[in-house]
C-alpha cells in the first residue's frame, strides 16, 4: 500500500532531486527512508547494548573453555 504525503525541501535538496527522472523520485526517496530508519534502529539497539553492557557482572571463566566444554557435550 502506498501513502501520498507532503514534505518540504530546501531549495538545494529540491534542485538535486530534480535531476532524477519523475518516475523515480518517489522509489529513490523511500529507499533513502528505509535505510535511514534501518540505521537509526541499529543506533538506538546499539545504545541499549552498551547500556546493557555496563549493568552486567563479567561471566565467569574463559570463553575459550566454554566453547570447548560445548563441543564436549556434542
Amino acid at each position: 500500500m502506498s501513502h501520498r504525503v507532503n514534505v518540504i525541501l530546501t531549495d538545494e535538496i529540491w534542485e538535486a532531486l530534480k535531476t532524477i527522472p519523475k518516475g523515480e523520485r518517489s522509489a529513490l526517496i523511500n529507499d533513502a527512508l528505509a535505510r535511514w530508519i534501518e540505521l537509526r534502529e541499529r543506533q538506538t539497539a546499539a545504545t541499549e547494548l552498551d547500556r546493557l553492557r555496563g549493568t552486567l557482572l563479567p561471566a565467569a571463566g574463559h570463553s575459550e573453555d566454554w566453547i570447548r566444554d560445548d563441543r564436549k557435550r556434542h
